[in-house]
This record gives C-alpha cells, sequence and structure tokens, in this order.
C-alpha cells in the first residue's frame, strides 16, 4: 500500500487521521479503523484532490459524538423571558415585596423617626401602606424608564431615576 499525503481537515477533535490513531495505539483501544477498506457500517467516500487530481483516503462521514449522559439545556434568547416575567407580574394582582421584610422595615423608620408613643400599628394599616408603596415604586420604575428609553438606552441608571423624581415632583423638591 504507497503512502498518501493527509490533508487537513476543518473538524476539531471529532475526526482523527490515521497518523494520530497510530501513535496512540498504546494508549488504548481507538474508535478509528488503521485500514482503508470499508468495515461494516463506515460511511465512507473516495474525494479527490482538487489542486493535484489524485485521489486521497476515504473520508469519513460525521458521526453525531455523544456528549455523555447530559443534554445541553435549552436557553432563550435574551429578553424573551424578561417579557414573559413582565406578562406574568402585570397579571398579578398580589404583592411584590415581602409582607415580613416590609413590616421589618415599616417598625424600624417607625422606631428611628416617630414619637416613642407610637409603636404598633394595624394589619390593615401595614397593608395600605405596602400597596402605596409598591404603587409609588412601579410608577418611578416606568418614568424612569421612560427617561431611559428617551436617552435612547435600555439600562436603568440613577440619572433615570433623578429625573423622574424631579419631572414627577415626587420625593425630595430641589
Amino acid at each position: 500500500m504507497a503512502r498518501t499525503k493527509h490533508f487537513a481537515t476543518r473538524s476539531g477533535s471529532g475526526n482523527r487521521t490515521d497518523a494520530n490513531a497510530s501513535s496512540s495505539q498504546a494508549a488504548g483501544p481507538t474508535t478509528t479503523p488503521t485500514t482503508r477498506g470499508t468495515e461494516g457500517g463506515d460511511n465512507t467516500q473516495q474525494t479527490t484532490s482538487p489542486a493535484t487530481g489524485g485521489r486521497r483516503g476515504p473520508r469519513r462521514a460525521r458521526q453525531a459524538m455523544p456528549r455523555g449522559s447530559q443534554k445541553k439545556p435549552y436557553r432563550f434568547k435574551p429578553g424573551t423571558v424578561a417579557l414573559r416575567e413582565i406578562r406574568h407580574f402585570q397579571k398579578q394582582t398580589n404583592l411584590l415585596i415581602p409582607a415580613a421584610s416590609f413590616i421589618r422595615q415599616v417598625r424600624s423608620i417607625t422606631h428611628a423617626l416617630a414619637p416613642p408613643q407610637i409603636n404598633r400599628w394595624t394589619a390593615e394599616a401595614l397593608v395600605a401602606l405596602q400597596e402605596a408603596a409598591e404603587d409609588y415604586l412601579v410608577g418611578l420604575f416606568s418614568d424612569s424608564m421612560l427617561c431611559a428609553i428617551h436617552a435612547r438606552r435600555v439600562t436603568l441608571m440613577r440619572k433615570d431615576f433623578e429625573l423622574a423624581r424631579r419631572l414627577g415632583g415626587k420625593g425630595r423638591p430641589w
């Protein structure tokens, strides 16, 4: 059998040449056959070199290499999950901030700013305060997003919140 020139292939580690296979035979069994004949079920095709017109060796058809037992998880395009979450939260009517942490913050602010006689809240008052706070925050976020879009950006920044508060007359006066 005559020695033939092996041309480089574009695929990475999936297709191994006979030179690589013969050098690694000492390491263990390989999946690449060492003979040029067609063996049970190999999809081989004879190709010719366009430069020399000579024959190259048989070229193995690309076979799917199993990556193990793990399947690659499906990834949505950027923004798809965000839009789905927006639709989900717009349909909901329940409160977004956890009640326990909101009540804890209300009590700490009350303890810091109110006179010592005022230290108790009714449940209805806390729910009303939380609804008002969430309504204010949702409005502030939507106004800030409009400011960011006006500046031809999609990322919210601190200056968007400051501008939205200043234009809306919300929060501290300037």
